[in-house]
């Protein structure tokens, strides 16, 4: 599905696909999600699960100053960090770089969320 894998990071597109304040969603086996965002011309990967809804959404959520708005419930969470501002929730958050024209991303390993351990 991807073109080149290296040292824990998998090839996901081109660094023109992922343009400011908007982001992309990348899906990879056992049911992963990851959405990327550029802001500032800076690269931020995150879990697109809201922990809130547990929904497939933030991809599309608003961008602003290094953070990303769920659109379905507005829920707020750092893009450096994962943490929401203002609760407790957080969304697992990926190393991603660009190279030679390139976005690169941390390879996704399946993980059980908190969330679903308390269900």
């Amino acid at each position: 599905m991807f073109e080149q894998e290296f040292d824990g990071f998998v090839q996901i597109c081109s660094s023109d696909y992922i343009q400011s304040t908007s982001g992309r969603c990348f899906q990879f086996e056992d049911n992963i999600e990851i959405a990327v965002f550029r802001e500032n011309g800076v690269l931020y990967a995150i879990s697109n699960i809201c922990p809130h809804q547990h929904s497939s959404v933030l991809h599309k959520g608003y961008v602003e100053d290094c953070t990303i708005t769920c659109p379905l419930h507005g829920w707020i969470y750092s893009l450096e960090t994962g943490k929401a501002l203002g609760g407790g929730a957080s969304v697992k958050v990926y190393k991603v770089f660009e190279r030679d024209g390139s976005v690169f991303l941390e390879i996704p390993i399946a993980e059980e969320p908190s969330w679903a351990k308390n269900m």
